[in-house]
């Protein structure tokens, strides 16, 4: 009996043509415990991966960048600290004129002496420049997010830490600029007796003449708003988000006036525990609304650092389902990234869910220049890991699928679907079981999703239009198993 080998392919449509893209899991493990915080893709296709590594001998943090090709092979990983003494993280990693600059933090005497660390680097990793910013005495860097604005200037934010009297422990919004050879331009550091006053994320007006800054808690105990700044930093005004939507917002510019954000829900407003997203305007008038979640009962959170990315037409949210709010870190849950890619609108184009069986919790999520998803964060099993969380990363295609290879006997086929073409009814015959099978249209759109029941399934396509669909058979890690061509008359 002849057997060989066929790639399995996922079916879209464009221009005319068919075409794979690449997609990979990829669990990158050390002894050491390990953080993603920030990716980004060259023009090659490479992705570079930035964060932290920690080192146990010497009980410190080290900056940690990490190099895969497009197939995601390691090509290169590198822990990076210019002093043995210091603990230190990455927190952004962004790409221009092919080069890479991380922005990240330096703690010299935790807790009472922290400084902003700027590099400059090559492609294969090495330093080409490097410089260290001073920040107000007595308070080290918690999280920041950053954007390169229309002057080639890195424009931050985020929020410090300090002990006090109060609260113990108290954060506060923070903006700086530096040039693009790390100079600082100007800087500004709140001081507030909310213990909880945050700032997660900023863009530029279209216009390039201000910056929208999304905080959480400037004018309140709860709640989220959209603070206009000047290009100094100087308060223009502050506007509360719509639906109360809160923290971990990840903005992008969707058109001329229209900015897209997901965060998290207030009680009698929007969905508590799920991922909203919204759509708002630049008056920060509610635009559209939508809210996913992967069942009732079940915490969501958006992603750590960014959960919202556009590449051309295609636009994805992520976050995690299942979090422990309780032991977000190390805990005993199992939990999945959450992916689903969206229309302009926010209606729903597929939804997926990636893991599940161990703790995993999405960091970062960076839309492709093939037109799929790269998703980065970490996974923890508690029955084989003692606080020590290795780097999980997942390459999706435009469908939300992993291709796979598999070894198919030649004279027996898997599925019989049929009749083909045919009217409003489909019958599946398959001898794979938990098997999810679906229908798109030419324009990679899910029109029909149903999980097979048995070796022989019936369903009715009554309500769809005449015209040329792809069908698929999904296992239960997402990866596509079966793919085929189907006309309805």
């Amino acid at each position: 009996m002849n057997r060989f080998h066929i790639l399995i392919i996922n079916f879209f449509f464009f221009s005319g043509y068919l075409f794979a893209q690449q997609t990979f899991e990829k669990i990158i493990t050390e002894p050491e415990d390990q953080v993603i915080n920030s990716v980004i893709e060259d023009n090659d296709g490479n992705y570079f991966l930035a964060g932290r590594f920690n080192n146990i001998e010497a009980t410190r943090n080290n900056g940690y960048i990490i190099k895969l090709d497009s197939s995601g092979n390691l090509i290169q990983q590198k822990i990076i600290s210019s002093d043995d003494n210091i603990s230190s993280l990455f927190f952004n990693i962004h790409l221009f004129n092919n080069h890479l600059y991380i922005l990240g933090t330096q703690v010299i005497t935790y807790p009472d002496t922290s400084k902003l660390w700027y590099l400059k680097l090559n492609s294969n990793l090495e330093i080409e420049n490097e410089k260290f910013l001073a920040i107000p005495h007595d308070r080290w860097f918690s999280y920041m997010n950053s954007i390169i604005d229309s002057d080639n200037n890195f424009v931050i934010t985020g929020y410090t830490s300090r002990m006090d009297d109060v609260y113990n422990y108290n954060h506060d919004a923070f903006f700086y600029k530096l040039n693009i050879n790390g100079d600082s331009l100007n800087s500004k550091f709140y001081t507030s007796n909310i213990p909880l006053y945050f700032s997660f994320d900023i863009i530029e007006s279209p216009d390039s003449s201000k910056y929208y800054a999304f905080v959480s808690h400037f004018e309140s105990s709860s709640g989220g708003q959209k603070l206009i700044l000047n290009k100094n930093f100087d308060s223009l005004s502050i506007n509360p988000i719509p639906l109360g939507i809160y923290d971990y917002y990840s903005p992008i510019t969707i058109n001329e006036n229209e900015i897209l954000l997901c965060g998290k829900g207030s009680p009698d407003q929007s969905e508590l525990y799920a991922l909203n997203v919204i759509s708002i305007n630049e008056q920060t008038e509610l635009i559209d609304y939508n809210s996913f979640r992967k069942q009732s009962g079940m915490r969501e959170h958006p992603s750590m650092f960014n959960g919202v990315s556009k590449n051309g037409n295609n636009i994805y949210i992520g976050g995690t389902s299942n979090l422990d709010y309780s032991n977000p870190f190390w805990s005993t849950f199992n939990a999945w990234f959450h992916l689903v890619k969206i229309n302009h609108d926010i209606t729903t184009i597929w939804e997926y869910w990636y893991g599940g069986d161990a703790y995993y919790f999405l960091y970062n999520i960076h839309a492709t220049n093939d037109g799929g998803c790269l998703m980065v964060g970490n996974r923890y099993d508690d029955d084989t890991q003692d606080q020590e969380r290795d780097i999980y990363v997942v390459k999706v295609d435009s469908s939300g699928l992993i291709t796979w290879t598999q070894e198919i006997l030649t004279d027996k086929p898997e599925t019989k679907v049929y009749p083909n073409p045919g009217t409003n009814q489909l019958n599946i015959k398959t001898t794979s079981n938990e098997i999810d099978f679906e229908l798109l249209n030419i324009n990679g759109q899910v029109v029909v999703r149903e999980m097979l029941d048995g070796n022989n399934s019936i369903i009715n396509v009554e309500s769809i239009k005449t015209g040329i669909y792809f069908y698929r058979l999904i296992d239960d890690k997402y990866k596509t198993v079966e793919t085929g061509k189907w006309i309805k008359l």
